[in-house]
């Protein structure tokens, strides 16, 4: 093995185009052997762009409204949408009121630009990272449909590490958990603090050495100052006071309570958007780089591992 392994670990892009070719770009600019996507890597919403019978093409996008007369505009328009981890899709007149009137073909026009989307990501990182030696890992989290598990599985490069132990060298293993403790959102991949404990219990029970393994678990843990989410009311409105957000911990207290019982060199956290910040429980270290994926800003942290230590870890964006 190398004297040292340097990873590079970020999560919560939202299928933002900008921040995934970020990501697969970051192991060649960081010098890293390890790439790691901590879940939540697909969008939100399909933008939808109508044709209508004169040739023009019409688009609501950000309270705005968009007439482009060629396809030419069109394509660059597309490419901003992406950016911005929306899934564009282009409209025959009437077609768009027929997605609105199904709900079930709206959610599967949903996941089937999910999927394209996702597909390419994969054939992306197989060509840029095939002949570089650097280890590409991308797990699915909360918000992501568990159809885009089996995309990343038929992947021959990426690797998903959800629900495995994997060694990322000689001697550090790490186990990763995409699931989250229930939301306000009830987004897709939610579960019990009890599974969540029971989950993670499990895949310990094939690590030897605790204390020199990684925790890649997607929700933060609970009261840590890493899990600080806008405070929301019933109808999930922002709560403000005196003109400022307020804030409350949204971690999970099974991934705390892991941290606390195994006490890993290192855990790895996404989740929470709000937040970017180091939290030291224990002897573990514990990150989570924080999202603004909307931006095209891409939030991560480099860590360097010794076999028994961590040499050296910092919070990068670009």
């Amino acid at each position: 093995m190398k004297k040292s392994t340097k990873l590079y670990f970020t999560a919560d892009i939202h299928g933002s185009q900008k921040c995934f070719y970020k990501f697969i770009n970051a192991g060649k600019f960081y010098g890293v052997n390890v790439l790691i996507m901590g879940g939540d890597i697909t969008g939100k919403a399909i933008i939808f762009i109508e044709k209508d019978k004169n040739g023009n093409y019409n688009c609501t996008y950000m309270g705005n409204h968009y007439k482009f007369q060629s396809i030419s505009e069109v394509d660059e328009f597309v490419k901003l949408v992406k950016i911005n981890g929306y899934y564009p899709y282009i409209a025959e007149k009437g077609e768009i009121e027929t997605y609105l009137k199904n709900d079930k073909a709206m959610n599967e026009l949903f996941i089937k630009l999910m999927s394209k989307t996702i597909s390419e990501w994969m054939e992306i990182a197989e060509n840029r990272l095939k002949n570089t030696g650097i280890r590409c890992f991308i797990m699915i989290g909360n918000d992501d449909p568990p159809v885009i598990k089996n995309i990343i599985n038929q992947s021959s490069y990426v690797i998903d590490p959800e629900d495995k132990v994997i060694a990322i060298d000689d001697y550090h293993d790490m186990i990763s958990i995409g699931l989250s403790n229930p939301t306000p959102w009830h987004t897709p991949r939610e579960c019990s603090e009890e599974e969540l404990t029971e989950k993670i219990d499990k895949l310990m029970t094939d690590i030897s050495n605790p204390n020199i393994s990684i925790l890649c678990a997607h929700v933060p843990p609970y009261g840590t100052g890493l899990d600080d989410a806008p405070k929301l009311t019933d109808s999930l409105q922002v709560i403000s006071k005196f003109g400022q957000v307020q804030f409350s911990p949204a971690g999970s207290t099974a991934v705390l309570n892991a941290i606390k019982k195994y006490q890993y060199l290192l855990s790895l956290h996404g989740h929470i958007h709000e937040v970017h910040a180091i939290k030291k429980i224990g002897k573990t270290v514990c990150i989570n780089p924080g999202s603004d994926y909307g931006e095209g800003v891409l939030h991560g942290v480099v860590v360097v591992l010794d076999k028994n230590r961590l040499l050296s870890y910092q919070l990068v964006s670009g």
